[in-house]
């Protein structure tokens, strides 16, 4: 019987596992390899580097008739049939500041009629939807207008 080593297999059969992961190949006739490599493609003629390809300029499209100037993002200033809240309409108050007098004229301008929410950033707020009247004017941290959404 041979108890006493059949603790002592698993270990064994693990170190003959780890010897064999550390042996090296045999080196070539020829010495080390990257040498041999270098000398069988010596004197062969180089493939002369491939030629950058050309780049293009973006091509952006032309905002669709009656939206504001920018990336198309449904339900915005920039998506067309949000023309039920007005959207739209906003696009030269993107970017200036949403105090009492701009408030006003964004008043004026659609006519008083629809809902107007002025959101702070950080706000919960709901995905823009087109067919919604209420106008909602989103602001930057500074108070700052950034977008118009209908929803």
């Amino acid at each position: 019987m041979i108890k006493p080593f059949a603790p002592a297999a698993p270990t064994l059969a693990l170190a003959l596992l780890l010897a064999a992961c550390g042996s090296q190949t045999p080196e070539s006739p020829t010495g080390n390899e990257a040498d041999a490599f270098a000398e069988r493609i010596k004197g062969a003629s180089p493939d002369p580097a491939p030629a950058p390809a050309p780049t293009q300029t973006p091509r952006i499209a032309a905002p669709r008739p009656g939206a504001a100037p920018g990336p198309y993002v449904p339900g915005t200033a920039t998506d067309p049939e949000a023309q039920t809240c007005n959207a739209p309409a906003m696009a030269p108050y993107l970017g200036k500041a949403a105090d009492d007098a701009t408030r006003a004229e964004i008043m004026e301008v659609i006519g008083g009629a629809n809902e107007v929410r002025f959101i702070q950033a950080g706000s919960s707020y709901i995905n823009p939807d087109p067919t919604n009247p209420r106008l909602n004017l989103m602001l930057d941290k500074g108070g700052i207008i950034r977008d118009a959404r209908c929803g």
